[in-house]
């Protein structure tokens, strides 16, 4: 027996049980939107759903779950199919793609958000600003709610408000067996727990209930960029800003190659700069004084200072983490920045220019509301890291892909010895082990004795996996 022709043939079976009573879309191969639909965010991704489910709403979920399930056919779960590993497509299984379902309802007097679990971010923050509100969301407003969340949700709010799961108070599930049921602090509390952070392993959120902050309409951002002569200098001065920043400030550091048309100096095109960033979410007057830093460290090549909207923020890093770009990355919790690290950071894993791959590091100041949350409060790890550290890459031609890859992980392992633990969403496919590393071994077991209790057979395995204790 050929075990693909069998698989298409149980989607395809999947998909005529399905049709009568779907009122979503059931997308197979054959069909003409079926390229685009299999498409996600990260071009390196290339797999052949054997049946997309489309969901028009939690119904739909419930019985293209099930009909999956009937069929011997593995599950992958789609928000905004923004995930670095591709994970809400699989080979051969069937994808539940929740991209119709992304209403949001605000009520601004109570200050909550119901948001469905296929809106992007800039549907959220979109309708959230409306009202002169907002929920920690992350850095590029195409990214999907639901997977920035159920990981934990890191944005310029975070160390104010908190991560986006901390500020989820109720979730609408859909479990392992076909049912539904809301998951809140009184009610399935422990489902809560393992929501906030422990990704897609325990069910299929629909929908999520938010608490919502004043923040904006206006907001400070001040960016500057540096020749890597300076580069120590700058980093020195990060880890110093970060240190005492207040927690209405988030500062972002980096190092990259100059692409050419950027509107840097000609000379410095095809060259490593060092960047500072920092967004400041508080009294404007006092974003603007922060800014006078940048200035202060050393002579910046070009810089920018001032209040723009929120939104604008939001959706400023949309176009250098476009669609259809080869991706790659690997992360680490940095607990402390000394000299060494920045070193490191500067040289980006190469000796010389000639065969250095272009590789960009990152480092991002946490700590604040993230670090005052209780470690146990969450299924989120690693809480009080005060930065994370990311070695990424974007290219465009496959015959790079080992290259580049190579590079990034150069990059990674020697940053590794100043690191412990990493971000769940920022996991590629990197192995058991890294995914436990991101929860710490306590944190992990309970996450498994969970899954065991809410997904026994580990039918939502196409993720992060945590296997259910035995």
């Amino acid at each position: 027996m050929d075990p693909v022709t069998d698989n298409a043939r149980a989607a395809n079976e999947a998909a005529r049980e399905l049709r009568g009573t779907f009122r979503g879309d059931l997308i197979l191969p054959q069909h003409e939107r079926y390229e685009t639909a299999r498409r996600v965010w990260n071009a390196s991704i290339d797999r052949y759903p054997g049946l997309i489910a489309r969901c028009a709403d939690t119904g739909d979920v419930i019985a293209a779950l099930r009909a999956a399930r009937r069929h011997g056919l593995e599950v992958a779960v789609r928000g905004g199919g923004h995930s670095i590993a591709g994970l809400g497509v699989a080979d051969g299984a069937v994808t539940i793609d929740l991209s119709r379902m992304a209403a949001v309802q605000v009520d601004p007097d109570a200050r909550r958000a119901t948001v469905q679990a296929g809106s992007l971010l800039s549907g959220l923050d979109r309708e959230t600003q409306r009202h002169g509100l907002a929920v920690t969301s992350g850095f590029v407003s195409h990214t999907g709610v639901a997977g920035l969340t159920l990981g934990g949700g890191f944005g310029w709010t975070a160390r104010k408000h908190g991560l986006a799961c901390d500020n989820l108070r109720s979730a609408r599930v859909v479990l392992a067996d076909g049912s539904s049921r809301v998951a809140g602090e009184e009610q399935d509390a422990d489902l809560l727990w393992a929501l906030r952070g422990g990704g897609g392993n325990f069910g299929i959120v629909t929908s999520f209930e938010f608490d919502l902050h004043a923040v904006g309409p206006m907001v400070t951002t001040g960016a500057a960029f540096y020749d890597l002569g300076n580069g120590r200098t700058v980093l020195e001065a990060f880890r110093e800003l970060a240190t005492e920043a207040t927690d209405e400030t988030t500062w972002a550091a980096s190092v990259w190659d100059v692409e050419p048309g950027s509107s840097l100096p000609e000379e410095y095109h095809g060259k490593p700069v060092v960047s500072l960033v920092f967004v400041h979410i508080g009294d404007v007057e006092q974003g603007v004084a922060l800014g006078r830093q940048l200035r202060r460290l050393a002579r910046p090549l070009a810089e920018t200072v001032g209040p723009v909207p929120y939104l604008e923020v939001q959706s400023s890093n949309d176009t250098a983490w476009s669609h259809g770009v080869r991706r790659y990355w690997k992360s680490h919790y940095l607990w402390e920045l000394p000299d060494a690290a920045i070193e490191t950071f500067l040289a980006r894993g190469a000796a010389t220019p000639a065969d250095r791959p272009a590789v960009a590091g990152s480092l991002q100041a946490r700590g604040g509301a993230i670090g005052r949350t209780g470690e146990d409060d969450s299924a989120v790890g690693h809480r009080g890291a005060p930065f994370e550290f990311m070695a990424s890459t974007g290219w465009n031609d496959p015959g790079e892909d080992d290259s580049r890859r190579s590079g990034v992980r150069t990059f990674a392992d020697q940053m590794a010895r100043f690191g412990r633990g990493v971000y769940v969403n920022n996991l590629d496919l990197e192995g058991e082990d890294r995914v436990r590393d991101a929860y710490g071994a306590q944190k992990y077991r309970r996450l498994a004795a969970l899954k065991a209790r809410f997904d026994p057979d580990n039918v939502f395995h196409l993720n992060q996996n945590i296997r259910p204790a035995t």
